[in-house]
Formats: C-alpha cells, structure tokens, sequence
C-alpha cells in the first residue's frame, strides 16, 4: 500500500496488462479483479471468481434496466461519448443526456474458464434488448448466460488506454427484443442475472444503481438548449475540437483523454462522495 516513503505513481499499460491495479514507486502493486497478489506483482486466477466492480452506460432520459444491453468501463462509456454522442451534438447522438454507473457483481462459468481461463467470455453487441449476433443460443448453450468483454483499443479506441472496454450482461429471453419477451420465453431462457452470483449457468451477475452524471455539467455547459441556439459544438470531428466548448478536444490525444477520464470519476465522487470513488476495472480477458 502506499505510504510516505512508498508513494503512488502511475502503472504503466504493461503493468495494468500485467493485472496490476495501484502500482507504487518501489515497483510493487495490488491486483484487479480476477488476479491474485503474487510477490510484489499479480498472477491470473486459477478459477473464476466473483469479481464487483463498477460499469457505466451513457443514456438519454429514459431509465430501463440493464439486462440485456451493453455497458462500459469508464473509459469506455468516456470514448464511446467522445466518439459517437457529442460529434452530433445539438443534438447528441441518441439525445444523450448523462452516464450512470453501476455496481456490478459477477462470477462467469466453470464451463467457460475451462476452454479459457477466461473471466470474462466474448462480448455480444445488444439492440432493443436482444443478442443481435448470429447464433447467441450456441454460447449460452455452451458456457451458460456468461458476462462478456470487448477491448475497444483499436481506431481511435486505442487513445483512452488498455482499459477501455464495452461488457455485455445477459438476462430473460436475450434472443427476442423487448416488446417480444413472452413469460414462457423468460421461463425457459432466464438468463444470468440473479440475486447472489454463483458461477453456475443461470446465476453470473447482478447489479446495483451507484450514481449518475450529466454531460452538461461534465463539460461546464449551463444552458445546453442555448449553447446551441447560439451556433455552438462541443464537438467537431472535422477540426477535433469544440466551438466555444474545449472538453473534448483532441480525440487522439492521449493526455487529454485521461483527464477527461479523471473529470469523469471527479465528478461521480463530489456527487456521490459516500460510494468508493472507482474500483479497480478487470482485464478484458477474452
């Protein structure tokens, strides 16, 4: 831990690939999820473990649950805003309001760490709450309703870090959307979501509400509905910056994308300073 003479310092990707999730000056560092303390440095779990962590969705003002959709980690949630909401601002993409977290515990199949060693099995995109990949009813089958990952570190992914990942969470009936989820469908297709995750087919995760932010007050606009009355862009991808509005400028820098990162998780602990401020994001491991 750290400690006047053992201070914090920034983990390197190869650290953070290496499953460190605090690094300290003497070289040491404590593990993530999925990782187990070994010596100064961190080993990969021999079995699946129950992991808790946070996951985040940008979302318009709508609430709906979050079985059946896709989520992010903070970097994540933070790219995927900067790269597909705000270049069509006024309005955002999908009218894109804030990003809410959630707290989420979840322990993946034997049956899946067995082919693997994996704690996360592969990432399924979701659209109006159904599996719109091909043949979604072979893995779950397979490995059972498992939690799924995505590294988002190509294109301009690749500039918010090893950390930017998108996740999938399965629930009741995940091959139909919502409006076609019949009660026989949920009986017979429960999917993972339960109330203690046990690594067993039908039992792989749950989640808790832990906060929302706006972007609105992310990005220090006050009046969003003037901003753009008055000719203004948070975003424009042709000259990578925002018109009266610096936020997200620079897509493909990297420092500046970890601040807005860090504005992100600033923001979630001023409004929400009773929860833990970030806890430490899993590999994506699959």
């Amino acid at each position: 831990t750290a400690s006047p003479d053992n201070p914090a310092v920034d983990c390197s990707d190869d650290l953070i690939n290496a499953g460190c999730a605090s690094c300290y000056k003497d070289g040491s560092c404590s593990c993530i999820p999925g990782y187990t303390q070994q010596g100064t440095g961190c080993a990969k779990a021999t079995e699946p473990e129950l992991m808790t962590f946070y996951m985040y969705r940008a979302q318009n003002d709508e609430d709906y649950p979050l079985d059946n959709n896709n989520a992010a980690s903070l970097e994540g949630v933070v790219w995927y805003v900067h790269n597909e909401v705000v270049r069509l601002s006024c309005p955002r993409h999908y009218n894109i309001t804030r990003i809410k977290r959630f707290k989420i515990t979840m322990k993946n199949t034997p049956e899946l760490f067995a082919e693997r060693s994996s704690q996360f099995g592969p990432f399924v995109a979701m659209d109006k709450a159904s599996c719109t990949v091909p043949d979604c009813s072979s893995l779950w089958d397979k490995y059972g309703y498992i939690t799924g990952c995505q590294k988002q570190t190509s294109g301009t992914g690749q500039y918010y870090g090893p950390k930017t990942i998108w996740y999938s969470l399965v629930g009741a009936c995940p091959e139909m959307p919502f409006d076609k989820k019949t009660d026989q469908c949920k009986k017979e297709h429960p999917g993972g979501q339960c109330s203690s995750p046990d690594g067993s087919k039908t039992c792989t995760w749950k989640y808790e509400a832990a906060g929302e932010i706006n972007l609105d007050e992310l990005e220090g606009i006050d009046d969003y509905a003037k901003f753009c009355s008055d000719g203004n862009r948070e975003y424009v991808p042709e000259t990578d910056k925002g018109v009266n509005c610096d936020f997200w400028d620079g897509l493909q820098d990297p420092e500046a994308n970890a601040k807005r990162v860090k504005a992100a998780a600033a923001l979630f602990e001023k409004k929400f300073p009773d929860m833990p401020l970030n806890t430490p994001t899993p590999l994506c491991d699959w």
